[in-house]
């Protein structure tokens, strides 16, 4: 792997368990995925902070020759998962959390299954037991056809909310506001109105994901 990527995102010892791993790809995107879920979420309160991963450290068990690989599921029964037919393997769960200089730590939830990792992030560690989550893979793309992968997503978590919430998917809508120049994160209206459930959408390759708060 490239050290001086791996120095701009990581920490001495999380470098140390890559370089250490059975499967380096595999803990280098775990590592990742933690931090930007992280970032994720205390974006929503801290606009202002910066994204500097060099600094955060992830406190999770990683695969590596060193630390024990994660052996077993996590049940969770408030959460759910929609993965496509050829990724059904059961994905491995893990919490852990962020730690951010000057800030409180943030807590993950890292699903971890051999075609992706996924990773959700909540401001306590009991907020990560009411997230109901998704993935799903992007349907095939015909040559021409625009990328709508934002918009599979967000389609992806409407149906969820509909199914949770017992209401009509065409009530539900998933907005992002612009405050002066800026994009804020999306929300969801129901009925027009602005709903308190917090959300949280991504995609990646052929990939997409979404997560909410079933407490909100």
């Amino acid at each position: 792997m490239d050290s001086r990527f791996l120095k701009k995102i990581l920490t001495d010892h999380e470098i140390e368990i890559v370089n250490s791993s059975g499967s380096s790809d595999a803990a280098l995107w775990s590592f990742w995925a933690c931090k930007e879920a992280a970032y994720k979420v205390i974006k929503k309160y801290h606009h202002e902070n910066s994204f500097v991963p060099r600094r955060w450290s992830v406190d999770i068990s990683l695969q590596s020759a060193k630390h024990p690989a994660f052996s077993g599921a996590e049940n969770n029964d408030c959460l759910i998962n929609n993965i496509h037919q050829d990724t059904q393997t059961q994905a491995s769960y893990i919490k852990g959390r962020v730690n951010i200089p000057g800030r409180e730590a943030v807590y993950v939830g890292l699903f971890s299954h051999p075609a992706y990792v996924h990773c959700v992030g909540a401001d306590s560690l009991s907020t990560l037991d009411y997230l109901r989550w998704g993935i799903d893979v992007f349907p095939h793309k015909e040559d021409g056809q625009k990328d709508n992968s934002s918009s599979f997503a967000r389609q992806c978590l409407v149906r969820s909310l509909s199914g949770f919430l017992h209401i009509d998917s065409k009530d539900i809508k998933i907005r992002r506001i612009k405050t002066g120049a800026e994009l804020q994160p999306p929300g969801v209206y129901i009925c027009g109105k602005r709903s308190a459930i917090d959300i949280s959408l991504s995609h990646d390759g052929r990939f997409i994901a979404y997560a909410f708060n079933e407490t909100s």
